[in-house]
């Protein structure tokens, strides 16, 4: 992935045969299984899946079914994986769009709180108790 989505959006515009647009952009596509990408990760940041899932507080077996590609996460799900890894803003991101769910949108309350505690380097037990006390839906 490295155009802009602003130059995908341009080149769609203006391209005449949608199969020309696809096989010059095939690298730009999300099309990664979320069970491959996770496992990226994993190498990425070279943490244990074991202690990725300790820390994001998920139920164990039902986490090792998202990695293993069984389950398809719900949004909190992915979120508590974010703070397990714990994930970079950028991969973060990712993530969710490779989950296929919304990113976190710094417009939105909730997300904020959650941004703030993945800059700060919170737990997501920490994100959790700031949810609580501001009176925001909690993530596990």
């Amino acid at each position: 992935m490295n155009k802009p989505t602003n130059e995908l959006m341009q080149m769609l515009h203006t391209e005449e045969q949608i199969e020309t647009y696809l096989s010059q952009n095939k690298e730009e596509f999300l099309d990664v299984p979320l069970c491959s990408y996770l496992n990226q990760l994993l190498t990425n940041y070279a943490v244990p899946k074991n202690e990725v899932i300790k820390r994001s507080c998920l139920n164990q077996i039902y986490a090792y079914q998202i990695f293993a590609g069984t389950k398809h996460p719900t949004r909190d799900k992915l979120i508590a994986l974010i703070f397990g890894f714990p994930l970079h803003l950028a991969d973060a991101q990712r993530l969710l769009r490779v989950g296929q769910v919304s990113e976190l949108y710094p417009r939105k309350k909730r997300d904020s709180i959650i941004l703030f505690g993945l800059q700060k380097n919170l737990s997501i037990q920490e994100v959790d108790d700031l949810l609580f006390e501001l009176g925001e839906e909690t993530i596990v």
